[in-house]
């Protein structure tokens, strides 16, 4: 690995961390109280979804960072490339079910005023439904990259397997 591609990790990873842990850290700080109260009241665990948020941005500027510094051919290259798309499959089930993992993109909220209480179900399963096929599309993508790098990192004259 050249010293330009360590750099670009170690930048990346330090931008991941801003955007999604020290930018989530801060929001609850910013956020208008009505808002913040229409949250509480709707059922929304607004300090669930930014913990979880945050723990995926720290995972995910971890696996940038190692990325940096592992070869290209090597086996952990692959795994850390996978493991980046699992951690994107992840924040999209989280982003869409509201902070509710086990719900799978059905989002639901209750909003009550004086004599009325509405109830909100949003289904975006499709959405969860075309980022499990675009993971899996770049999960064989990145087996073949992988497996190229690979052969190309053979010494000259040896036959690729």
């Amino acid at each position: 690995m050249s010293g330009n591609e360590r750099m670009r990790a170690i930048i990346g990873a330090a931008v991941t961390l801003i955007f999604f842990v020290g930018a989530p850290y801060m929001l609850p700080k910013y956020l208008p109280p009505n808002i913040a109260q229409l949250l509480a009241e709707s059922g929304f665990d607004l300090q669930g979804f930014i913990n979880e948020v945050m723990i995926l941005g720290a995972v995910t500027a971890a696996l940038t960072l190692a990325k940096g510094f592992a070869g290209k051919a090597s086996p952990v290259s692959l795994l850390i490339n996978v493991a980046q798309n699992v951690a994107t499959l992840v924040f999209m089930v989280v982003l869409l079910g509201a902070g509710d993992v086990s719900s799978l993109g059905v989002t639901s909220f209750t909003f009550s005023s004086e004599n009325t209480t509405n109830y909100m179900v949003m289904d975006f399963r499709v959405f969860i439904y075309f980022t499990v096929l675009t993971v899996a599309l770049r999960v064989v993508e990145v087996y073949l990259d992988w497996d190229e790098a690979r052969v190309e990192a053979m010494p000259p004259g040896r036959i690729p397997p």
